[in-house]
């Protein structure tokens, strides 16, 4: 039986099967391409303004039809089709706004959440292989959310904590389901990629065009939305936020995509970092910049000396094309002031008020040890009555304030030990991507002073790419890349020598238990 990584990695090379992929993974189904041609068509047609008040009923059906589509013909193409629908529904959600008029609450948002949610169906089919250490943060956070959830029951009713438990919960089922197809890690890592290349300069463009021009839908929106905070809706005057929500969420999806092109060699990398330098910084969020730095020294510190003339030249040719943009009149006028604040955030009103206000709930964070429970904050207050805290505008205290003492450690101790697991994996010296992504994750966790970032498009982004890293670096074992021990790559190589008997369902759960076992990469 297959039963060690170098054994494992063996029966991987020679017959390249997905073992334990699942029945229906690979199966019959529509062309990928197909089921993507039909669903961007039904989204025109919608975009048009037909459908009336049923619009936004049908974009979520047409998304949730695709995913079911997608889950069950390509994981790799379900994970890029999901992320898509994170970066562009807010946007389809403010045109059908202009068309069919203006709701606070809009069932066009729930597409992307119900796409992810999708997932689940494979994870509760394979659950004997989440035993593994690798997934131990995972269901660290579960613990955590449970918690939560079962205390949000009791204080905030069941719809409210209900639809609060998806908000968090699909993000982490996204990022396990990458990190549980780690035989598929390449497939995964091709299609996060070309995302990316896509939809970084396309974002990244569409941003600096709202700031020069405000679409229509869009000066609607904010409007309407009354996010004074975001700036006038009139050209030269918002933050930009391109196809999301929020300055917030967008400045996190650039600095994603950034570090993610950083790692590749497609030329269209300068072009897009380059827009999304510029994006960035018309976003105005500070900790956005600041992510955006320390993504750029893990990425750095995680790769050869050898990799360093090329990173540099990139960099370099990002500059020469980024600086002239912003040096615009037009845009440094709005983006010199934002940056002196960070010599004297003591004289900022919004460091000042979001400090004093940090102060204010942690004093309501001690004082309730068991927390607010799922339901007390986010989008879940809309269905309260406005009952509750929107935003704390800190992620780390309002992870407190949700899920108390109890959830919270767990949830912080899951989400340590998967940094801690990424910061020991070997192979992120030999796995460009690899590296991107755990320098992606590490970057969008250190966005917590400004809020949230474990739920909508942020948090999807910081858990796949997690995925990704467990992923990444299960495969890497069956390779030998991942293993320090000389001894054992060897003992890999020796066993590529001699010719397993083809892979079997019982092996497909022994291999996955002992590749998992070996978190430790130490072989």
């Amino acid at each position: 039986m297959a039963s060690t990584p170098a054994a494992q990695g063996a029966a991987l090379r020679r017959h390249g099967a997905d073992a334990g992929g699942g029945a229906h993974e690979g199966g019959e189904g529509c062309p990928v391409f197909a089921v993507l041609v039909i669903f961007c068509a039904g989204v025109a047609v919608l975009l048009a303004g037909v459908g009336g008040g049923l619009a936004n009923i049908l974009y979520v059906v047409l998304a949730a039809g695709a995913g079911f589509a997608l889950h069950a013909r390509s994981p790799a193409a379900y994970v890029s089709f999901t992320l898509w629908l994170w970066f562009v529904t807010p946007f389809v959600r403010r045109v059908l706004d202009m068309h069919h008029g203006w709701a606070p609450t809009s069932p066009t948002l729930l597409a992307p959440l119900a796409v992810a949610l999708i997932s689940m169906a494979t994870l509760l089919g394979r659950g004997r292989e989440l035993r593994g250490i690798l997934y131990a943060p995972f269901l660290l956070v579960f613990m955590a959310l449970v918690y939560g959830y079962a205390v949000g029951l009791i204080t905030t009713g069941v719809i409210p904590a209900t639809y609060a438990l998806a908000t968090w919960v699909a993000p982490v089922l996204l990022g396990l389901y990458v990190a549980i197809h780690w035989r598929r890690y390449p497939e995964f890592a091709r299609a996060v990629r070309a995302t990316f290349i896509v939809a970084l300069p396309i974002l990244a463009a569409y941003g600096i065009y709202q700031f020069v021009k405000l679409p229509r839908w869009d000066a609607q929106w904010m409007t309407n939305a009354d996010l004074r905070s975001i700036g006038d809706p009139r050209p030269f005057a918002a933050r930009v936020f391109s196809t999301l929500n929020t300055p917030g969420p967008f400045g996190a999806f650039l600095c994603a995509g950034s570090l993610m092109l950083l790692g590749t060699r497609s030329r269209l990398r300068f072009v897009g970092i380059a827009l999304a330098v510029v994006s960035l910084l018309l976003t105005r969020t500070r900790a956005a910049w600041g992510a955006f730095v320390i993504g750029l020294i893990v990425q750095r510190m995680g790769q050869p000396l050898r990799n360093l003339p090329r990173y540099a030249a990139t960099l370099v040719a990002v500059a020469i094309v980024a600086i002239p943009i912003a040096r615009t009149p037009s845009f440094s006028a709005l983006i010199l002031p934002r940056i002196k604040t960070l010599t004297n955030l003591s004289r900022d009103n919004s460091f000042t008020n979001r400090y004093n206000f940090s102060l204010s709930a942690a004093a309501t964070i001690a004082e309730t040890a068991e927390g607010g429970g799922l339901g007390a904050t986010g989008g879940a207050v809309k269905l309260r009555g406005g009952e509750g805290v929107r935003s704390l505008d800190n992620g780390f205290l309002e992870v407190f304030y949700v899920f108390g003492w109890p959830g919270g450690t767990l949830f912080f101790l899951g989400l340590f030990l998967l940094v801690l697991q990424s910061a020991r994996f070997r192979e992120t010296r030999v796995d460009p991507f690899a590296n991107a992504a755990r320098a992606t994750a590490v970057a969008l966790i250190a966005m917590l002073p400004i809020g949230d970032v474990f739920t909508g498009s942020t948090g999807t982004l910081i858990w796949v790419c997690g995925g990704l890293g467990i992923a990444g670096h299960a495969y890497h074992l069956t390779t030998g890349q991942a293993l320090r021990s000389a001894r054992a790559r060897a003992a890999l190589d020796a066993a590529t020598a001699v010719a397993p008997r083809p892979l079997v369902a019982a092996d497909a759960g022994a291999g996955a238990l002992a590749v998992a076992g070996a978190g430790t990469g130490k072989g």
